[in-house]
């Protein structure tokens, strides 16, 4: 071979060599700039360059998180998704605010894309397992307050309710026994409040639950056990993950407190009071009930509805053979429900008198 030939070889080799140099600079610039990546190394690589304060950088991290989905990495899509939130619900639980607030500037609120990454997320059989039960607690919550769309919300909202509960998330077992309650199955909310103190020393499933034998809600009253209840909510060990608790522990803690000394002057109260069963029926929804006598003539005790942002109890009472009705604003559905009853029996039977509300189907 002759120097000619060899120095052609030569060049020709280094051109090539060049070239496929050329190749990686432009892919790693304008391509996904990672080679034989994982889906969960392109989620990594996407959430490392988050914080960075450069548009460009922002924009890559972006489009690494895309491709980590695209190739199904659970993560990138649970964090693209709530990028195209247009705010969290309360009790939605997530890491990734901060991160979320930092593309704020490159990235706004979307509902096809949103809409787009949950469906994918719900698609992903992965997603059903245990160590998803947080972001399923959050699919209940996002049905709930209309971020994702369904024609059956209440359905879809208690569906991943359930699921997430069913994997053992406390705050979604909590939430089950919120919602058998405001539906006046008190039975059915005693059970799931009961598995969250369990199931990790909730203070809120404690103080409900103090509720529930302080007011008789479905059991006869037993201001005793109202007050071991109490003092467990107060007694409880801080949890390794406070993110499951409903309200904080300063605020737990003055809730428990507050009822233990009323249901300890109950008990100490020497005046004995006659026990009166009140016997009701509830027709209407999670949002709107109407409270009825349970006699035959099924008479209208009253009224709890959401309206406007806030809930409003109404009393029909009877003064005279005349129908007087009053009405007031509660903060929740259960609270609105007792006052009716409360507002009835008192006049019906007496202050004197102590009540056990015991609904009937």
């Amino acid at each position: 071979m002759t120097i000619e030939k060899k120095l052609k070889s030569v060049l020709l080799f280094l051109g090539i060599c060049l070239g496929i140099y050329v190749i990686f600079i432009l892919y790693y610039l304008f391509g996904d700039g990672c080679w034989n990546c994982s889906p969960q190394d392109y989620y990594a690589r996407g959430i490392a360059m988050i914080p960075e304060k450069d548009n460009n950088d922002l924009k890559k991290g972006v489009k690494y998180l895309k491709t980590a989905a695209k190739k199904g990495n659970i993560e990138a899509i649970i964090f693209l998704g709530e990028l195209y939130l247009d705010y969290f619900p309360d009790a939605y639980i997530t890491d990734n605010k901060g991160k979320i607030a930092a593309l704020r500037s490159i990235v706004s609120a979307n509902i096809k894309e949103r809409e787009s990454y949950f469906n994918e997320l719900i698609k992903n059989q992965s997603f059903f397992d245990r160590k998803y039960s947080k972001m399923q607690f959050n699919l209940g919550m996002l049905y709930k307050v209309g971020l994702l769309k369904s024609e059956e919300k209440e359905e879809a909202y208690k569906k991943w309710l359930t699921i997430s509960a069913d994997n053992g998330n406390p705050l979604a077992i909590y939430q089950m026994g919120i919602y058998f309650n405001n539906q006046g199955k008190y039975i059915e909310a005693l059970k799931w409040f009961t598995k969250a103190f369990d199931s990790s020393q909730e203070p809120a499933s404690a103080i409900m639950i103090g509720d529930y034998y302080f007011y008789g809600k479905g059991m006869a009253k037993d201001y005793q056990r109202s007050i071991e209840w109490y003092q467990q909510a107060l007694s409880a060990p801080s949890s390794p993950d406070i993110s499951l608790w409903i309200k904080d522990r300063e605020e737990l803690n003055e809730w428990a407190t507050q009822r233990l000394n009323i249901a300890e002057k109950k008990v100490c109260s020497k005046i004995s009071k006659q026990l009166v069963i009140v016997k009701y029926r509830i027709i209407g929804g999670l949002n709107s009930f109407s409270i009825f006598t349970s006699d035959l003539n099924g008479n209208l005790i009253g009224k709890v509805k959401k309206q406007n942002g806030y809930i409003l109890a109404r009393s029909n009472i009877m003064i005279k053979s005349v129908s007087i009705s009053k009405s007031t604003k509660v903060d929740s559905m259960s609270e609105g429900l007792h006052w009716v009853l409360t507002t009835y029996a008192d006049n019906k039977y007496g202050v004197d008198k102590d009540f056990n509300f015991v609904i009937t189907k």
